[in-house]
C-alpha cells in the first residue's frame, strides 16, 4: 500500500465524508429500485438527433428545467489529485518520461477527462493494446485503494442534491470512468438513492468528447436537451454535453476557468456553493414560472 504521506500537500485539504453503507451496483441484467441502474447498450453514433446548444452565460434557456446530468470524477468529488498521483507513480515505475515524474500540467493537458482506451494511445503508443489496458486497469485499482480513504464530496453537493430532489428533477451520472470507479465514488458520496441511472462511456459506441453518453442519458430519462443541463469539469466532457445539445456548467476543480470557457462552458464555478450557480438557478426558476403564467 502506498503511503499517503507521499502525496503533495494540495492533494487532500479537508476531512473525508463517507457514506456509511457502501453497496455493489446492480448489473445491467439485474434491477433493484433502491440502486441507480446502468443503462443497456444503445446505438447513438449519430449526433444529429439534437441541435447543438449555443453558448450562453445563463441557464434560463432550458426553462422549464426537467433534468440535470452530472459527470463524476472532478465534478461530484475532487478526485483528479488521486488520479494524478496514481498515474505519476505508475508511469514513473515503467520509465515514462525518462523516469521523471509527470507534472500536474502534463496530467491536466494529456490525461484528465480522457478514457482509458484513448490513454493507451496517448501514453503507451508502442505497447500492445492488451498490455497497455492491463496497465490502465492496475492504475484504476490503485486509484480505488486510495480513493476509498480520501475521496470527498464537492463543497455544496448535498445542498444541490436536496434542491434537485425537492423539485422532482430527473438526474443521471454520465462518466468516462470504469464501472468499478463509478460504483465506489457514488457509494462513498452517499448518492446511491440520488441517481436514477448511471451511464458508462464504455457501454456506448463512443466515449466523451463524443455526445453518445449524454445522448444515451437523455434517451434513458426520456427528456429533451432543451430542458436539461450538464455539470462537467473537463474539456472533453463539456464538448460532449454541448454536442448533445445542452448547456454545460464548468467545474474549475483543476482545469483553468479560461480553458473550460474556451471549450464552451456557459459559465464556470469552483464548487456547488458558488453564488453564481444559485443566481442562475433562481433565474431559471423565475423564467419557468413566467412561462407557466403566460400559458
Amino acid at each position: 500500500m502506498v503511503s499517503l504521506e507521499l502525496f503533495p500537500s494540495w492533494v487532500f485539504s479537508s476531512k473525508t465524508h463517507l457514506h456509511p453503507n457502501p453497496f455493489s451496483f446492480c448489473t445491467r441484467s439485474t434491477y433493484n429500485n433502491n440502486f441507480p441502474t446502468f443503462a443497456p447498450r444503445l446505438s447513438l453514433s449519430s449526433s444529429n438527433n439534437f441541435p447543438l446548444h449555443s453558448k450562453s452565460s445563463s441557464l434560463s434557456s432550458v426553462a422549464p428545467l426537467e433534468a440535470i446530468l452530472f459527470d463524476i470524477d472532478g465534478t461530484l468529488c475532487d478526485s483528479d489529485p488521486i488520479h494524478y498521483y496514481a498515474f505519476r507513480e505508475m508511469l514513473q515505475e515503467i520509465g515514462f518520461n525518462g523516469g521523471e515524474p509527470i507534472s500536474e500540467e502534463f496530467f491536466i493537458v494529456n490525461i484528465s477527462g480522457k478514457h482509458n482506451e484513448e490513454l493507451c494511445g496517448v501514453l503507451l503508443p508502442e505497447w500492445d493494446f492488451q498490455k497497455a489496458m492491463k496497465f490502465m486497469d492496475d492504475k484504476e485499482a490503485m486509484f480505488r485503494r486510495l480513493a476509498a480513504e480520501k475521496a470527498q464530496p464537492m463543497k455544496g453537493l448535498d445542498k444541490l442534491c436536496k434542491w434537485v430532489e425537492v423539485r422532482g428533477l430527473k438526474r443521471a451520472a454520465v462518466t468516462n470512468a470504469p464501472k468499478s470507479n463509478a460504483e465506489l465514488l457514488i457509494s462513498m458520496l452517499g448518492l446511491t438513492d440520488f441517481f436514477e441511472i448511471v451511464i458508462l462511456a464504455n457501454e456506448c459506441e463512443r466515449a466523451k468528447p463524443f455526445p453518445d453518453p449524454y445522448l444515451k442519458a437523455l434517451h434513458a430519462l426520456e427528456v429533451l436537451p432543451n430542458h436539461t443541463f450538464v455539470f462537467e469539469d473537463s474539456v472533453s466532457g463539456i464538448k460532449a454535453g454541448m454536442a448533445a445539445g445542452m448547456p454545460v456548467v464548468g467545474m474549475a476543480t483543476r482545469n483553468p476557468e479560461k480553458t473550460l470557457l474556451n471549450a464552451g462552458a456557459s459559465f464556470v464555478i469552483k464548487d456547488f456553493d458558488e453564488p453564481k450557480l444559485w443566481s442562475a438557478l433562481e433565474e431559471l426558476e423565475t423564467k419557468a414560472k413566467a412561462v407557466v403564467v403566460a400559458t
